[in-house]
C-alpha cells in the first residue's frame, strides 16, 4: 500500500482567516489550481484507489483537480482537518493518526490511497509510519503547498 501525503494546493487567505468556521471555506488560488493541474498530469499513471481528503473547500477543490485522470472516489473526513481552535498539539497527531489506521486498514497492499490536508498535518504521519508516540513535544511540522510525501509499509519512499 502507498499513502501519499498531499498538502492542499496554494490557497486564498481571507481577512476572516482567524474565524475557524470562514478558514475552512477558503479556496485554492489561480497558482494552486495550476499547481494542482500540473501534480495532476505528473500522477496521471498512478493507479490512484481513492483520495481521502479534509471536507475543508482547498482540501476538497484540489482532490477535484487531482483525480481529473482517475476518477476515484473523494471521501471527506473531518480527523483530517488541520488544527482546530484550542485542540492541544497531542490530540491533531493523535485524530489523524486514528484516520491514517482505518485508511491503512480499509484498503489492500495493492491500493494508493491519496490523503489531501493541511501542512502541519505531515507530522502525524511521520509519527504514524515511524511508530513515534504522539505527545505535545513531538516537534511542528510543515510541509509546503501542494507537496506529495509517499509512505508504504512504515517507510518513506523518496519520489
Amino acid at each position: 500500500m502507498k499513502i501519499i501525503y498531499m498538502h492542499h494546493a496554494e490557497r486564498k487567505i481571507s481577512k476572516d482567516h482567524l474565524n475557524p468556521v470562514l478558514r475552512q471555506l477558503e479556496d485554492i488560488t489561480d497558482i494552486g489550481i495550476q499547481e494542482a493541474e500540473l501534480l495532476s498530469k505528473r500522477l496521471e499513471k498512478e493507479n490512484i484507489t481513492a483520495i481521502v481528503t479534509s471536507p475543508y473547500l482547498r482540501c476538497v477543490h484540489t482532490s477535484e483537480i487531482i483525480n481529473q485522470y482517475h476518477n476515484a472516489p473523494i471521501i471527506k473526513d473531518e480527523r483530517l482537518n488541520e488544527m482546530e481552535k484550542g485542540e492541544e498539539w497531542q490530540t491533531l497527531l493523535k485524530r489523524n493518526m486514528e484516520a491514517i489506521d482505518d485508511i491503512v486498514n480499509q484498503y489492500s497492499d495493492d491500493d494508493t490511497i491519496i490523503c489531501m490536508t493541511s501542512g502541519v498535518n505531515i507530522s502525524a504521519f511521520i509519527c504514524y509510519f515511524y511508530n513515534i508516540e504522539p505527545t505535545n513535544d513531538v516537534p511542528w511540522s510543515q510541509a509546503g503547498d501542494i507537496s506529495p510525501i509517499i509512505f508504504t509499509k512504515g517507510k518513506r519512499i523518496l519520489d
